[in-house]
């Protein structure tokens, strides 16, 4: 990604709003957050979001190509791991964008002909933190220029890691704080 890109973030759990940060960071001019919880879609748009695309499936690649004058994105950030979310990260990119994939595969296959016929460039695995500019990234939390801590929406004690692991099924936090004495 490049300052004055244009960004498409799939998916509004801690890892995509992470994504809206990051690209804002970097210096992206527009950053499309693919969310539909009005929650998460707010805190998108405090992270840096212009953008934000509520639909799925073919609608969802719609809008993101009305949204870019039918060119689509220079990069792309797959956070959810789906066999339709890895679609619509392919069919939103430009031709020769980048496809980050972070979220975790749900399937065991996936069909490469599009990112062949547009040129297109995927990387991805776990986030190796260890390999990225930590200090910077630090010194942005502790000067209060970011705030990721904002995705741990509620707390729970360790005794309740149960609930605390429901109420994330149920969307109903982004990410549980768990809370140890």
């Amino acid at each position: 990604m490049h300052t004055g890109d244009t960004v498409v973030v799939v998916g509004d759990g801690a890892v995509g709003l992470c994504g809206v940060i990051a690209a804002k960071m970097r210096g992206a001019k527009r950053i499309i957050a693919m969310s539909r919880h009005e929650d998460r879609q707010q805190l998108a748009t405090e992270f840096g979001a212009t953008d934000i695309v509520a639909e799925r499936g073919d609608e969802a690649v719609a809008k993101v190509l009305e949204l870019t004058n039918g060119d689509g994105a220079d990069a792309v950030l797959e956070c959810v791991g789906t066999e339709q979310s890895n679609d619509t990260a392919m069919k939103v990119g430009r031709p020769g964008a980048i496809v980050g994939r972070v979220g975790l595969p749900h399937e065991p296959k996936m069909d490469m002909t599009p990112s062949f016929y547009n040129n297109i460039t995927i990387a991805g695995g776990p986030a190796s933190v260890t390999t990225y500019d930590k200090q910077s990234l630090l010194k942005a939390v502790l000067d209060g220029d970011i705030h990721p801590g904002k995705v741990f929406t509620k707390s729970f004690d360790l005794d309740d890691i149960d609930d605390a692991y429901q109420a994330m099924t149920k969307r109903e936090a982004i990410k549980a704080y768990v809370v140890v004495e």
